[in-house]
């Protein structure tokens, strides 16, 4: 069959503008929603490559700027509709940031805010400490994390620091409104995405144990099956302590601080408080705390082999916020860990470079960031923007070996696939900023066209956002009540893992972006999370 992929929401006025073809038309024509032609232009062949398997052909057409509702003619194709306009990613910034308010726990959705998606309090109960003759303990709120109804504490720090620093860097996110209940600061109320934000940083505190230290997870002892959350009844229980989420949560803390002590004094002075805390136990248990599940339990793990990366991106983040050399000094001794640190025993893998690294296991691009922002001339901060440039010139250079000009390889096709690109899109905004370059934009450009249809699949991988946006994903509350559902989620995306039975289904020599289906069973690649949401956050804040 041929088909002509687009970017089915559209493209700003001035990006560049490429649809990709199936097959090798000699021209395309561009269309208005009258059928008037507003371009004739010539298709370039590019050849197989081996992300889509397919003989790929594109063409650019930039020079349409006009705004307006568009699509592609090519012999007897076309594509799905779209729009040119300056502000045509405006609805989808405002859908990926009120995700997080539709995957609240434990207060419930009023129906004012989420309309046919409200549902009752969830997740009241106290909860066990496993393993612990010790009482039960409050630590209902936040956001449930994924699919499931699990909350983690490494995940949710990762998602919060994604949405946090896209505040730093890109404080235009502070002005987008996207319908939530108000919150107020001692200074008026709080922007949108620092009330939302705040919610899981209530919870996140909650996690804390007196002495420091952080649970890893409280989840219930296996999963949910697809119920309502309120529904869910079974016994929470909170999971050991980790080093890994004691030191993510010392960093998220930092940089929450220095945003919230504009806006919630006592609040930004209490989340130091507990920065300081959550430190001073990782300097009194230097050896790594790291996590394994219970016996017989399923619930999501978030392993991780080493524990540097964190501690390296809490002595950055506390380094940043109160300038105490000694942060740094911190910094410097966990850099030479990392060094000697491939990933390769990384969960997620690795493909890139340690201190470009945004995922949920390896955070020392985190910390990176933080250091971007102290704007020192120092050895740090010279290793990390020459990593970044080299990470951006790495992913450059993929870009240019695929016809849909897509900064990934066949290996980048894991579980969770669009936070890869998503992660690298983040890298090249940030090596954007540090320095201006053409590629980079057109590489972001490119990955969001990917991410939003301009796929071999002809889907968009956002709900509710384009024509053939996918409609299942593994989310069990509009599953179990029967809705489709909320604009804005991340699909996982294809997998050539194969991990699900759904999954298993596809032929194991499938080409790598055509490993997908939307089915709600298919966790393996359609499930959503937080921290697949976030990243889209602060790319969306850049462009």
């Amino acid at each position: 069959m041929k088909n002509v992929y687009v970017n089915q929401v559209g493209y700003l006025s001035s990006s560049t503008k490429k649809a990709v073809f199936n097959f090798q038309p000699s021209n395309f024509t561009v269309v208005d929603a009258k059928g008037n032609v507003v371009f004739q232009g010539t298709a370039t062949h590019f050849g197989t490559d081996e992300i889509s398997g397919e003989d790929i052909s594109f063409g650019d057409f930039s020079e349409v700027n006009t705004s307006g509702q568009y699509k592609i003619l090519a012999e007897d194709a076309e594509s799905y509709s779209f729009t040119i306009k300056n502000d045509c990613f405006e609805q989808l910034m405002k859908h990926a940031c009120k995700c997080f308010y539709y995957l609240r726990c434990g207060q419930g959705l009023d129906k004012d805010h989420a309309g046919i998606y409200y549902h009752e309090p969830c997740h009241t109960t106290k909860a066990t400490v496993y393993g612990e003759d010790v009482p039960a303990v409050d630590v209902s709120g936040g956001w449930h994390d994924a699919g499931d109804y699990g909350r983690y504490s490494t995940a949710g720090s990762v998602a919060v620091a994604h949405i946090l620093y896209a505040v730093r860097f890109f404080p235009n996110l502070l002005q987008v409104k996207f319908d939530i209940p108000e919150e107020k600061g001692d200074k008026g109320l709080l922007p949108d995405i620092l009330a939302e934000v705040k919610v899981e940083l209530n919870f996140l505190m909650k996690m804390q144990r007196e002495n420091g230290s952080v649970w890893h997870k409280v989840t219930t002892f296996n999963h949910a099956p697809f119920i309502m959350p309120e529904a869910d009844k079974e016994e929470l229980f909170l999971f050991p302590v980790s080093s890994l989420a004691t030191a993510d949560i010392a960093a998220v803390f930092a940089l929450a601080y220095s945003i919230y002590k504009d806006y919630d004094k006592n609040f930004a002075e209490l989340l130091l408080d507990r920065a300081k805390k959550a430190y001073d136990w990782l300097e009194k248990n230097p050896a790594p705390t790291l996590f394994k599940n219970a016996e017989g339990s399923n619930t999501g793990e978030y392993p991780e082999p080493e524990d540097y990366s964190n501690r390296f991106w809490a002595a950055c983040a506390l380094y940043e916020a109160l300038g105490d050399k000694k942060y740094y000094e911190d910094a410097l001794t966990q850099k030479g860990k990392l060094l000697h640190y491939d990933g390769a025993s990384s969960e997620q893998g690795f493909h890139g470079n340690m201190f470009t690294c945004f995922g949920w296991a390896d955070v020392a691009g985190l910390g990176a960031l933080s250091l971007l922002l102290k704007k020192e001339d120092n050895e740090l901060t010279a290793l990390v923007k020459a990593d970044f440039e080299k990470e951006a010139t790495r992913l450059s250079q993929n870009g240019k070996k695929n016809g849909f000009g897509l900064c990934m390889t066949k290996d980048d096709f894991i579980w969770g696939s669009n936070m890869e690109l998503l992660k690298y899109m983040m890298i090249l905004t940030v090596a954007n900023k540090l320095q201006p370059k053409d590629e980079y934009k057109t590489l972001i450009t490119s990955g969001l066209d990917y991410l939003l249809g301009c796929n071999t699949m002809n889907i968009s991988y956002i709900t509710g956002e384009g024509t053939n946006a996918y409609k299942h994903p593994h989310l069990r509350p509009t599953d179990a009540a029967g809705l489709d559902p909320w604009p804005g989620l991340v699909s996982g995306g294809p997998n050539c893992g194969l991990q699900d039975e759904i999954a298993q289904q596809i032929p194991a020599d499938t080409a790598p972006m055509k490993c997908y289906e939307d089915h709600v069973q298919a966790y393996s690649l359609n499930e959503i999370t937080i921290y697949w949401n976030s990243p889209l956050v602060f790319v969306l804040a850049g462009i």
